[in-house]
C-alpha cells in the first residue's frame, strides 16, 4: 500500500511539490518519499517530505528519526546558510530527544556543521570556538559515542588553529607594530591555554624576545630556561641562548634604544583539514 501511495506522489525530482498531494498521506508514506528524495540528493524536496511528516504526524515513530535527517540534508546540501539551518536542527532534536539513541550523533553533526565554516587560522576564528565546545560537550555527555575518537581529533585541529591564530597575530605585533606589552599577551594566551601547541618552542622563544626588548629581563629568563629543558633539540635554542648572553648580569634595565628584535619568519600556516 505504501508503495502505490509512493507512485502517486510528485517526482522526489521535482523542486516544486504539491504539498495537497501528501494530505491523505500516512506518516509512512511520507517518510519512505523523504528517505527517496535523500538517496536522490533532491535536498529540498526530502525537506519538504520530512518537515510534512513532523508538522502533520506529532504522534509518528518516525518523528526522531524525521528530524535528524531533516537536518542532515541542511548539512549534507552543504553552505554557510545550511550549515546553520543544520546546527539549529540538530540541537532541536538534543532539546526534545536527549537520551535518544542517536542524540550522540545530533551533537557530533553540530560540531561538524561548525567546523566545515570555519576558517583557516588568520581570519575569524568565531566558527572554530563553536565547534571545539561542540566536541568537548560529546566528550563530557557522551563519553561512550561512537564519534568520540573523531571528536578528540575534531579538538586537537581546533586547538592548533586556535593557538596557530593567537601567534600570527603575536608576531604580527612584535615584527610590525613593535607592540611588546601586546605580543606578550598573546603569547601567554598560548602558554596558558593550549600547552599542547605544536610551535611551543618557538612561542617560548618569542615571549622572551618580547620581554627582553621591553626591558624585563628577569622575567624572560624561565622562559628561556623552559626551552632549554623542554625543547632541547628546538631549532630556537641557539637563537635563545644568543639572547640570554646579551642580558645585563645585574637588575633589568631598559634595553639600547636602537636595539630591535631579531625577526625570522611568520608562523606557518598549518594545513586546513577541511
Amino acid at each position: 500500500m505504501a508503495a502505490l501511495a509512493l507512485a502517486v506522489l510528485p517526482a522526489c525530482a521535482s523542486k516544486q511539490l504539491d504539498l495537497e498531494s501528501l494530505a491523505s498521506a500516512s506518516d509512512e508514506v511520507v517518510w519512505e518519499a523523504g528517505q527517496k528524495a535523500t538517496t536522490k540528493k533532491d535536498w529540498e524536496s526530502a525537506r519538504q517530505y520530512y518537515k510534512r511528516l513532523i508538522d502533520a504526524f506529532p504522534q509518528s515513530n518516525h518523528q526522531p528519526d524525521a528530524r535528524i535527517a531533516l537536518a542532515d540534508t541542511y548539512y549534507e546540501e552543504g553552505g554557510t546558510g545550511n550549515y546553520v539551518l543544520a546546527v539549529s536542527a540538530y540541537r532541536e532534536f538534543l532539546t526534545l530527544y536527549p537520551q535518544h539513541p542517536r542524540s550522540d550523533y545530533a551533537q557530533y553533526r553540530a560540531g561538524e556543521s561548525y567546523f566545515r565554516q570555519k576558517n583557516s587560522s588568520d581570519r575569524d576564528q568565531t566558527a572554530t570556538k563553536q565547534a571545539l565546545e561542540e566536541y568537548e560537550r560529546l566528550l563530557d555527555i557522551y563519553p561512550q559515542s561512537s564519534h568520540v575518537e573523531e571528536a578528540r581529533e575534531r579538538i586537537r585541529t581546533c586547538r592548533q588553529t586556535l593557538a596557530h591564530a593567537h601567534h600570527q597575530v603575536g608576531f604580527f605585533y612584535q615584527k610590525t607594530r613593535k607592540s611588546w606589552r601586546s605580543a606578550i599577551a598573546r603569547y601567554e594566551t598560548i602558554l596558558n591555554d593550549y600547552p599542547d601547541y605544536e610551535k611551543l618552542d618557538e612561542v617560548l622563544f618569542r615571549i622572551s624576545q618580547c620581554l627582553s626588548f621591553a626591558g624585563r629581563y628577569a622575567e624572560a629568563r624561565p622562559y628561556l630556561a623552559r626551552l632549554r629543558s623542554e625543547f632541547p633539540k628546538s631549532p630556537f635554542l641557539p637563537e635563545g641562548d644568543k639572547l640570554e648572553q646579551t642580558f645585563p648580569p645585574s637588575a633589568p634595565a631598559a634595553p639600547p634604544a636602537a636595539a630591535t628584535p631579531p625577526v625570522d619568519k611568520p608562523p606557518a600556516t598549518p594545513p586546513s583539514n577541511h
